[in-house]
This record gives C-alpha cells, structure tokens and sequence, in this order.
C-alpha cells in the first residue's frame, strides 16, 4: 500500500513551490494534477512518473471530485508515492479535505504538504499588502462560488467592518454580485476594490476600481480567469508597492524555442528536464516567455585515443556547455579522469562556457571575447597552433565558423560528443496566436532558426532577435526582416539587446 502527499503547488510562480513539495516532485510515481498550476513543475517529476490531469476549465470537469477520490485510492494501491497536485494550498478551498478523509477512510496513508495560498501572494505580488497597520487589522478569505458553480451565498452582513480586509477566490464571474451585495449590505460605494488575475506569474494582470464600478471595469478589461476580487483600504497601496509589476521586461511576452538540456555530475550522473536558463533571466525580469521544445540534447559516445601522446602546445577546445559536459562524461565513462587532459592548453567560446569547464575543475587557458566561433578562432589563431592538436569537442550539426576560420597549419580534430534529437512540433491554432500576440521571437542557434521559421512566417512577431552571426545567417535564409542580433553571442547578450531596444 502506497502513500499519498497532497501537495499545494503555490499561486502560480515556479520559485513559489515549496522545496518539501519539490523533492516529492522529483521521487513521485505518479502524480495527480489541475489545471491551476505551473506545467514546468511536472518537469521536476521523474520520466518514468503517470501524469494524471484531473483539472477543469470553465466549469467542465476533466473528471468528478468523488472519481478523483477513488482515482487516488486505486492509485496509491499500485504505486509507493503518489502525489495529488493541487494549486494554491490543498485546504484553501481546494477540496483537500474531502480528499484527507477519503482516504483515511480507505486506510490510505495521507501527508498534507502546504503550498502557499493565492490569497497572500497575489495580493502581494500587485502590490497590497493584506493586512496594514492603520488600514486593515486582519483579513477574511470567501469563496464566490458554490459546489455547483454558481454565486455562493455569502452573509454580506457580516462583511462590513472596513478594517478587515476581504479576499474572494473564484469569483471573476460574479464581481457584480458581490459588489452590489456590499453595497446593500452597508460598504461605502467608493470602498477600493482590486481584481487580480494569474496573479504572482509573468502575465499577472490588474485592475483597481471601487464598489461602485468594478463591474464596468472589469467588463472593459481583458482579466480572465483565475482571478482574485480584494476589497478594502489595502488596495490603495498598490501604485506604491507593485514591485513585481515595475520590473523591466513586465508586460511583455516572448517565444523562445528551447532544446531540452541536460547535466552531468560525476557522483549522480546524467540529469534531465535541467530548467532553461535564458527562459529564468528573463522571467526573472518580468517576461513572459512561451516556448515550445525543437529537440532534445544527450551526450554520446567518443573515442578520447586522441588524448593519448599530446605534447605542450596542444589544445582542447569547448564551444559549448553542452561540450563541456558531454565530454566530462565521456571521460568518467571511460574509465579516466582529470590526469588525461594534463598537458593540454584549454580554450572556451565564452565566459559561460568556462564556468562550466571550473565546474568540473578545468580551468581555461584562452577565452573569445565576443563568444563566438569566428572570433574563438581568431583568437586562438594568435598561439602557435600551427603542427599542434586542436580537439574540438562538438556537435556534428555546429556551425563552421570555428572550422573555417582556424588556422589550416593546425591538426584539428573534431570530436562529436552530443547530439540534439529532433522533437516533433504541434503548431497548433493556440500556440501561434501565442507567437503572433507576442513581442518578439528570439532564436539561440541556426537549427531552431531551420526548425521553426518556416511554420510560423505568417505569424512572426514584430521583433526578431537573434543570438548571434551564424544564427542571424539561417533566420535570413527565410525571412528578409530586420534581425536585432546580440552584441555577444550568449544568454547575457540577448537579454542587453533585448533592454535597449525595449
């Protein structure tokens, strides 16, 4: 008999998982999951996990609460972990006591793992404090809708202390009811309302109006669901207080074609579902970013003979993390270790790439300035390479500007240590209103450039960015647009390009 964890996801913000609830995550067999949740989180569960989607989306249930219960007690049967994934906390109006019971009843073992409540935290992420002092003393927490879907009777009576401040959930459908029951019930038409929708995520949206008229508002704006409707004086501290909303790229949306990475340590191995870090700076700044996966990268094996009978002035070279990482386990792999690249000079594309290289101990020799392969050549150019061993530890599908533009005097050996494996790409109707409704597409090498462009030409948005030369290249193979290409062909440069052209 298995155990099973219900697990409050948070509001919505990836960071906002609890760490408890992010190692049961990554040890899960199976996980039970809704809609009103972060899909990279299932990344963090193993590949190996049952993903079950028991969600519902505008009020048609995926599959009835008494079915999910049963779901959960036939699962936890034939699995050791299962992990009931729900948003916000389980036992904020998420059902998770119904769930709890049910499955005491059925001898289930249950652990309760809180999440953080959307109440708090997307309050807080617009820029209202829930309780302040000389404003709101405490707080009360309302759901607007009934088991059925419909407006909840709510005792508006017993809402009227304007010291308290009032948090309705699942209530975007019903903002007239509730301010018209205030209202009636005694609260000032002008008492500040707040609607908040997706709060705490990078496409959080708000609007602020009073009693009186948030109904209008709202009808003219473009909040959707989930939505959060808070009444009272906190709400006037939100110009004030929205840092999250005042960071530089809030507001704006991106598509980011991404190749599934992985890491490598030499006490765990081989790790997938490794997060995108380009994706997280520019969350981090506000964006919102929409991508899809072009492929998949894994390390493969090679033949390091060619380590053996080096002699001073020979060189190894990295134009990749990925290289980096896929020859360091190559070399575990083989049965070998630091000692066999001892008289070998290093050379990195960039800054990124030697901090990968002193992750595993290796420090670098020489570095491009401007991180890419024709100035990585250009550089190493300047050192008597000529007769020497340049072993390039690569990708066969890499562009030629490191090859092409190396000294021809060198023995360059090229070495393919990775592969990215192509993904098959659904563009459907949704996600290219999603590419076409955004600010830009931005493109980190040729081969995503080849994979997607031709699909998405009708709906390219206004800003094309690309990371660098050999990338920029193959986009104008098929488009004649404007490219803003970074200053440096890295991470750090798309994301300064994209500043100054904001």
């Amino acid at each position: 008999m298995g155990k099973v964890v219900l697990l409050g996801a948070g509001p919505g913000e990836l960071d906002l998982l609890t760490i408890k609830g992010e190692k049961f995550l990554k040890k899960a067999d199976c996980i039970v999951y809704d809609r009103l949740l972060n899909p990279d989180m299932l990344a963090l569960t193993p590949a190996h996990s049952e993903k079950i989607y028991v969600g519902k989306m505008n009020h048609k249930h995926t599959m009835p609460q008494d079915e999910i219960n049963k779901l959960l007690v036939e699962k936890a049967k034939e699995y050791e972990l299962v992990v009931r994934l729900k948003g916000g906390d389980p036992y904020v109006f998420g059902r998770g006591g119904e769930e709890a019971l049910f499955l005491n009843e059925n001898g289930i073992d249950v652990e309760i793992v809180p999440g953080i409540s959307s109440s708090i935290a997307a309050l807080g992420a617009a820029g209202i404090p829930i309780t302040h002092r000389g404003l709101a003393k405490g707080f009360q927490v309302i759901t607007a809708h009934s088991k059925k879907d419909e407006a909840a009777e709510i005792d508006y009576a017993s809402l009227l202390d304007e010291t308290v401040t009032l948090v309705f959930l699942m209530g975007l459908a019903h903002v007239k009811e509730i301010a018209s029951g205030l209202v009636n019930a005694g609260r000032k038409p002008k008492t500040p309302v707040a609607v908040i929708s997706n709060g705490t995520t990078n496409h959080q949206k708000k609007v602020v109006g009073t009693l009186s008229d948030i109904d209008e508002i709202v009808n003219n704006s473009d909040i959707v669901s989930p939505a959060i409707i808070v009444v009272g004086d906190v709400v006037t501290l939100n110009s004030e207080l929205n840092y999250f909303e005042k960071r530089p790229l809030f507001g704006k949306k991106y598509f980011l074609p991404i190749i599934s990475a992985f890491d490598y340590s030499f006490d765990e191995g081989i790790k997938t579902g490794v997060k995108n870090e380009l994706k997280e700076m520019l969350e981090t700044k506000g964006a919102e970013v929409v991508t899809v996966k072009t492929g998949k990268i894994t390390p493969i094996k090679c033949e390091l003979d060619c380590l053996k009978d080096s002699k001073n002035g020979d060189w190894l070279v990295f134009t990749s993390a990925n290289g980096v990482k896929s020859f360091c386990w190559n070399l575990y792999e083989a049965g070998m270790d630091l000692r066999a690249i001892g008289g070998f000079k290093i050379a990195a594309i960039g800054t990124k790439t030697g901090a990968v290289l002193k992750k595993y101990g290796i420090a670098y020799d020489l570095v491009s300035t401007l991180q890419n392969g024709y100035d990585l050549a250009k550089t190493l150019n300047k050192e008597d390479i000529a007769g020497q061993k340049v072993i390039w530890f690569t990708t066969a599908d890499s562009s030629d500007d490191f090859e092409d533009t190396l000294d021809n005097e060198a023995n360059l050996i090229k070495m393919f240590c990775y592969e990215n494996t192509k993904a098959d790409i659904d563009f459907t109707d949704e996600l290219l209103a999603e590419i076409k409704e955004s600010d830009g597409v931005i493109f980190t090498c040729a081969s995503n450039a080849k994979a997607i462009i031709p699909h998405i030409q009708d709906v390219l948005p206004k800003q094309i960015i690309s990371i660098g030369p050999a990338c920029s290249r193959k986009i104008k193979e098929f488009i004649s647009d404007d490219i803003i290409e970074a200053k440096q062909s890295s991470y750090d440069g798309i994301v300064e390009i994209i500043g100054e052209v904001l």
